[in-house]
């Protein structure tokens, strides 16, 4: 459903990150998809050939990591960064892409977007740098975020900003996102719906409430 949040929970090794990776068929050599469909947009993932993946990937969904600096080049200034994706994606001028890329630097409320522009990721806080990659993500106007664990390289405060800022993505935007987390009260605060794995299979699903007021699973129970 547009906007609609889904948070994935489960304890370390269950699973969760690979579902996120499944979804964006980019398993490389951690395993293969071997039953079930993965259907977005009408399409089966495992139908579609490499371009179309690639396509896809980065554009349509795309996925925000544990560690911001995996997804930022550090030689590179923040701004030539965020240019990229409407550049690529959208072939727009670079005056365009500036505007763009500065106008969702605002969105994600950094302070002095300007300066952020102009600064390399290093010169960042880890806090910084997350919501500078969610923009880059939210550039490329997708319709599934997939967002990995994105507040567990953050401390306490810095964590509680960003789950503010990522509660609001999806009523601004119409993204639909995927939460990954091993942290219930992060996915009670973002979240719609949930999905509980426990050794690599979903046991509960459903809304946030009905789960909650009616666990099944002796894992969700504790």
């Amino acid at each position: 459903v547009p906007g609609e949040a889904m948070g994935s929970v489960g304890e370390s090794g269950c699973g969760k990150s690979t579902v996120s990776l499944g979804i964006m068929r980019d398993l490389s050599n951690i395993g293969k998809i071997v039953g079930g469909k993965i259907k977005f947009q009408g399409k089966d993932m495992g139908e579609l050939s490499d371009e179309e993946l690639r396509s896809i990937r980065g554009n349509k969904i795309a996925m925000i990591y544990q560690e911001p600096m995996a997804s930022l080049n550090p030689a590179m200034k923040v701004g030539q960064q965020l240019m990229e994706v409407p550049l690529i994606h959208d072939k727009v001028s670079k005056e365009e892409a500036y505007k763009r890329a500065l106008d969702m630097v605002r969105s994600v409320k950094l302070p002095d977007p300007e300066r952020m522009m102009r600064s390399y990721p290093h010169q960042l806080s880890g806090g910084q740098q997350q919501r500078i990659v969610i923009a880059m993500a939210l550039l490329s106007k997708p319709a599934l975020l997939l967002l990995d664990e994105p507040t567990t390289a953050l401390d306490v405060t810095v964590e509680a900003g960003i789950v503010d800022l990522v509660k609001g993505l999806g009523e601004k935007f119409g993204t639909s996102m995927i939460f990954v987390s091993h942290n219930l009260g992060l996915i009670l605060e973002t979240c719609d719906r949930i999905t509980v794995m426990y050794s690599g299979e979903a046991v509960e699903t459903g809304k946030i409430k009905d789960v909650f007021d009616r666990m099944r699973h002796p894992y969700t129970q504790g």
